[in-house]
């Protein structure tokens, strides 16, 4: 198979209606694949090898996003949907025409620009493709609107709930959500289904502004029994997420049987360029797997696979608990899981353990004499500069509502929880003086450990210390006096 046939080499953005709607008939071979990923690699420059690594391996920088720059790319995109002719974009005009509001809304647009790293045109394009896609999996009358797990068949819900794409409890070392791809996990053979289950993992993650900005980390785990062998259900699969507006940071595949790794393979041809450069596979057992995994930056106490093999789906279901729950409250300002930064306001342990928390604390520690020290106008300054400083390394103060939603706090509220925090350092400070003057206390009235000439002549009961040894001795002494030569 000639590989530019099954793909456009100008690749500007992935537009799903210049791909065919099935896989290519004739497989593809090895020898193909590896040569186009090598191609492709070739012709990077130095500066994007370094680009490709760093979101590989989670030392990326977040992009820089001013008011100005976010309105000047908003406008540009909608020029570039302009230029897009009519007929090429028949669902976008028809979700247009049924909300308005919904389709040009800025946040929404924002997604798709983020997706792009704010390449006007190819957003243009992804957003055309997505509304295809959408009136596919979906239906007409849903076009201008979320998409909500009540417009899901019986047969979608069981395959959502199953596992099959899910979003882990936890993010990579670099702060970005990670999606798990688990063809093992679902018995539905409705391929429809397992893409409407997709669509809706992903769009409810995009809620989160911070997973939008970061971007994602997709993950597909293709091992043990139940792996997935089906070339249809693998293309249309990399179809679906090529157009939503995500950016995918890395792509790993685990897999432990050759026979399948072209399937790996074919999803590559869907993907746009940018993601199919940070693909990477990984043969392997399942331990052998998640420790690759974790050089990556993936942790994997959140993979919902352990080292033998065994599924751990109790947080994908908590994660489906939260899509409802958010559902009946309509929030689109629900932020599903907390970013590296963000100080997250409650009591327990996990909390407290968060890395944000962690931060915000040593922040906190930092300004602790200076806060005690200060005028009450200069402490109410200062904590609006720690609520400034946690915002500039982009966290947020979150509290969780009665849906289990993460929701970000006012500035004011922020302050005031920073107030109360220097307050609770400083009963702490003082609790921990009291508790070290008292045992020094305890310490200066222990009596001396014996000397090792002394130290002989005791031993410790459960009564104490007691003269043990001497007499010991003596007792052995009358006995042994007692006794015959022969007895000896």
């Amino acid at each position: 198979m000639e590989v530019g046939k099954l793909r456009n080499e100008t690749d500007l953005a992935s537009v799903s209606m210049a791909l065919p709607a099935l896989p290519p008939a004739e497989p593809l071979n090895e020898s193909d694949a590896d040569a186009f990923f090598a191609a492709e690699l070739n012709k990077l420059s130095m500066k994007e090898r370094d680009d490709v690594l760093q979101d590989i391996h989670g030392v990326s920088d977040v992009m820089n996003e001013n008011p100005e720059f976010v309105k000047r790319s908003t406008a540009g995109l909608l020029v570039e949907l302009e230029k897009i002719p009519n007929e090429s974009k028949m669902p976008y005009l028809l979700a247009l025409e049924q909300n308005p509001n919904y389709v040009q809304d800025e946040k929404f647009l924002l997604m798709f620009l983020r997706a792009d790293r704010f390449n006007e045109a190819a957003a243009a394009a992804r957003l055309v493709s997505f509304f295809e896609s959408k009136l596919e999996l979906f239906g007409k009358d849903k076009l201008g609107r979320d998409i909500l797990i009540s417009d899901l068949t019986e047969e979608d819900r069981v395959c959502l709930e199953s596992g099959y794409g899910q979003i882990l409890s936890g993010r990579d070392r670099a702060g970005r959500a990670i999606f798990c791809l688990m063809p093992m996990c679902s018995s539905i053979k409705v391929i429809e289904s397992k893409l409407r289950a997709i669509f809706m993992v992903f769009m409810f993650a995009l809620q989160d502004v911070e997973t939008q900005k970061r971007g994602i980390v997709g993950l597909v785990y293709n091992i043990g029994a139940g792996k997935s062998t089906d070339r249809e259900a693998v293309w249309k699969a990399a179809k679906i997420v090529s157009i939503l507006p995500v950016r995918f940071t890395g792509i790993h595949y685990c897999y432990d049987d050759e026979k399948i790794r072209l399937l790996f393979g074919l999803a590559m041809f869907v993907f746009n360029k940018n993601a199919r450069i940070r693909c990477r596979l990984h043969f392997g057992t399942p331990m052998e797997c998640i420790y690759t995994l974790m050089t990556f930056g993936i942790p994997s106490e959140t993979l919902p696979v352990s080292a033998s093999g065994d599924l751990r789906l109790e947080a994908h279901h908590e994660y489906i608990s939260k899509m409802r729950k958010s559902e009946m409250a309509r929030k689109r300002s629900c932020i599903i899981l907390p970013g590296k930064y963000d100080v997250l306001l409650g009591r327990g342990k996990p909390l407290q353990k968060h890395n944000g928390n962690l931060n915000y604390h040593y922040v906190i520690e930092g300004f602790h004499s200076n806060y005690e020290q200060a005028s009450k106008l200069e402490k109410t300054k200062l904590a609006k500069h720690i609520v400034e400083q946690i915002q500039g390394q982009g966290g947020r103060f979150l509290k969780q509502d009665e849906t289990g939603c993460w929701v970000e706090i006012d500035d004011e509220t922020a302050r005031t929880k920073v107030s109360h925090t220097f307050r609770n350092h400083r009963i702490a400070a003082r609790t921990a003086l009291k508790k070290a003057a008292v045992a020094q206390e305890v310490c200066a009235n222990v009596a001396p450990v014996p000397t090792d000439h002394r130290r002989r002549n005791f031993a410790f009961g459960a009564t104490g210390m007691q003269l043990a040894q001497p007499a010991f001795d003596s007792k052995r002494r009358r006995v042994e006096d007692s006794r015959g030569i022969g007895d000896r």
